[in-house]
């Protein structure tokens, strides 16, 4: 049975560079085609201190790592996404066209209407103007607005919203390492950076069956290279203490990398000609920067593929929920913060590493 829908929706509002509101927000009429979620929580992922810092975005409801309880439905909207009032979903952030080539391969990160890198105002939840009606585009908010086009996950009604909202990041992770790049049986396979991400990419490896797992990071991730054991590295590099070339040749006795996941950014592709020295014969490398001048050269001597991309597809979030929901990994340990709405801002800056120590997977719950 549907519970009876508030007048007024509070929702946490960037009104500027790393400034937030709180303000209300009337319940919108819905189409027949739309719904309403209520947010159970949601994660602050590793891109949104950035943009929180940004000048750009104003005037939105950040908060895209969704998890929720389907609150009002429409009778298209229960046809075409097959889901029932008191459902509990993820919703990824993308409102994507659903017509051209890419979401029809569930690769909605590519669709043109929901690309962040697209013209425009990409249609994805956590950017949208919160001016325009039906206002409640993202999930740092009591509810959120759910139009047709919705990338819906059906989750178990027992499984705790925290965890849940891992969905996104360790989606992530799968995508980057065991979908994009071959981290598969047998690979030896070196992470750059024990984020959200990074720490995905670890579990999502290990459980791909590759042979050897290395996670580097610095100092300061020392709580997070920590827990990279117990989810599944078999080796962390402290790259403050120790020099990654040397300390990789060591623990592959000379024989090189089959997959580099640099989760970091790389400003200016610094890293890369670290990564050459040390990749083997027809290795994949995943890198989200590289320097000017593309190393064609060194690409071509041991026949490596490079390759980058963002997001995740739709089966990459299937099989990190099926990851959570095994019981096998000690996820909790991930979850280390949880705060309410008043504290989004300083969910965020957690997430950046500021004001709060060790936070790894900060969660916002609107009702806390």
């Amino acid at each position: 049975m549907a519970q009876a829908r508030p007048s007024k929706v509070r929702a946490a509002v960037k009104i500027g560079s790393e400034q937030t509101e709180i303000r209300e927000f009337p319940w919108p009429d819905l189409p027949p085609h739309a719904g309403m979620l209520r947010v159970e929580a949601c994660g602050v992922g590793g891109a949104e201190p950035e943009i929180y810092r940004s000048d750009k975005w104003n005037n939105v409801i950040m908060g895209h790592q969704v998890v929720g309880t389907i609150a009002e439905l429409g009778p298209i909207a229960e046809e075409i996404w097959r889901v029932k009032l008191g459902e509990r979903v993820v919703l990824q952030e993308y409102l994507p066209c659903k017509q051209c080539k890419f979401c029809a391969e569930g690769a909605y990160r590519y669709c043109p209407e929901a690309d962040f890198f697209g013209a425009g105002e990409p249609k994805r939840f956590g950017l949208m103007d919160s001016r325009k009606p039906p206002h409640l585009w993202g999930a740092f908010s009591e509810y959120l607005y759910m139009p047709w086009n919705v990338v819906i996950h059906r989750i178990p009604q027992d499984l705790p919203a925290h965890l849940a909202t891992l969905a996104i990041p360790l989606g992530n992770g799968v995508q980057w390492s065991t979908m994009d790049v071959n981290a598969s049986a047998g690979k030896t396979v070196l992470i750059i950076g024990p984020g959200q991400q990074g720490l995905g990419a670890v579990i999502a490896s290990k459980l791909a069956g590759a042979d050897k797992v290395i996670l580097a990071g610095l100092s300061r991730d020392q709580v997070r290279l920590d827990l990279a054991l117990r989810l599944g590295a078999d080796h962390v590099i402290n790259s403050d203490k120790e020099q990654l070339v040397p300390r990789i040749k060591e623990l592959t006795a000379g024989a090189g990398l089959d997959v580099v996941v640099d989760t970091t950014g790389d400003p200016g592709g610094k890293n890369l000609e670290q990564y050459l020295q040390v990749a083997a014969q027809g290795a994949y490398l995943w890198v989200n920067a590289m320097s000017e001048g593309v190393p064609v050269r060194e690409l071509k001597k041991k026949f490596l593929t490079a390759r980058s991309g963002r997001g995740r597809t739709f089966q990459a979030v299937e099989r990190a929920l099926q990851i959570i929901t095994s019981g096998r990994l000690p996820l909790e340990e991930l979850c280390t913060h949880r705060y309410g709405l008043r504290d989004v801002d300083l969910a965020i800056k957690a997430t950046a590493g500021r004001e709060v120590k060790d936070a790894i997977h900060v969660v916002v719950e609107p009702w806390r």
